[in-house]
């Protein structure tokens, strides 16, 4: 079923097989689509996925990273075509991978894949499964409900004053972009305070609690919040920027009051959940077109 060409997008969805990492989303995803009545077929990235977290009934085997070339046979023995990818892998180096035999014809493409910052490497990705004959979908496409909608998931909207200073966010992310940097930022007192880089969201934001902590920096109650957007061109069917309880705990804990996202392009998983857990925190959780 190999071939040089992705398959036809436009094509009825078959049977899915989810590619899964660590987190609690690939555990949203195939609840929603086992509720929808299909079983998907999980491939468990090792030393990431909890298999025993998809419970009993699950069709999973977990797989080393090494390991490509056995995971594209058991695809093709079932006849999968639709793929999906999600939840968190650490990057690793080309050297960790340990190809096993049928993954070594395989190595020079993510030799060229690793080349380059996240981005470039996650296109790398999505484009060796289409040149095999595979359909990559995002987890908005197969379950649109676990992004954040448009408006205010709980009780509490943003103000005049901050829809204007997130819209600066949105604009400062959407500037950095070609950098390659993170998805986040957090405004404060008509500045930025801080940008994501490596660490990831929750730990920027631990930073910027830790500064409020040391007395380094000063926020005002109501004022502050976090930015959390796609940067341009960002492919979201493998590389979606997600929102959740431990990001709403650690704002509060941060003194901040509220996040604004892009509507339909952040995975905020349960909606009605993270919105009851912001009208606790007090918190605004907003999409914005």
């Amino acid at each position: 079923m190999t071939t040089d060409q992705p398959a036809d997008a436009a094509a009825p969805r078959g049977p899915l097989a989810m590619i899964v990492g660590s987190g609690d989303y690939p555990l949203q995803l195939a609840r929603i689509v086992t509720d929808k009545g299909e079983r998907p077929y999980i491939a468990a990235l090792d030393g990431a996925a909890d298999p025993a977290a998809f419970g009993d009934g699950a069709d999973i085997r977990t797989y080393r990273l090494g390991q490509l070339g056995s995971l594209l046979e058991e695809l093709h023995r079932r006849g999968i075509v639709d793929i999906v990818m999600l939840g968190a892998l650490p990057r690793p180096s080309f050297g960790s991978l340990r190809p096993e035999v049928s993954t070594l014809k395989y190595m020079p493409h993510f030799a060229k894949a690793f080349l380059g910052g996240d981005d470039h490497l996650l296109r790398g990705v999505v484009r060796f499964f289409e040149m095999q004959g595979f359909r990559v979908h995002g987890p908005a496409e197969i379950a649109p409900e676990m992004t954040a909608p448009r408006g205010a998931l709980g009780r509490r909207q943003a103000s005049a004053e901050q829809r204007a200073e997130l819209e600066r966010g949105f604009a400062l992310l959407a500037t950095l972009s070609p950098f390659d940097v993170g998805q986040a930022a957090i405004l404060a007192d008509h500045r930025v305070v801080a940008i994501e880089a490596a660490e990831g969201t929750d730990a920027m934001i631990r930073r910027v609690a830790d500064l409020v902590a040391r007395g380094r920096l000063k926020i005002g109650k109501g004022d502050g919040f976090l930015v959390k957007v796609p940067k341009t061109g960002q492919d979201l069917r493998v590389d979606m920027p997600a929102i959740g309880p431990d990001t709403l705990r650690n704002i509060a804990e941060a003194g901040l009051s509220g996040i604004g996202v892009r509507a339909g392009e952040v995975l905020v998983g349960d909606r009605a959940a993270l919105g009851r857990q912001a009208d606790e925190l007090g918190l605004f959780v907003e999409g914005f077109a």
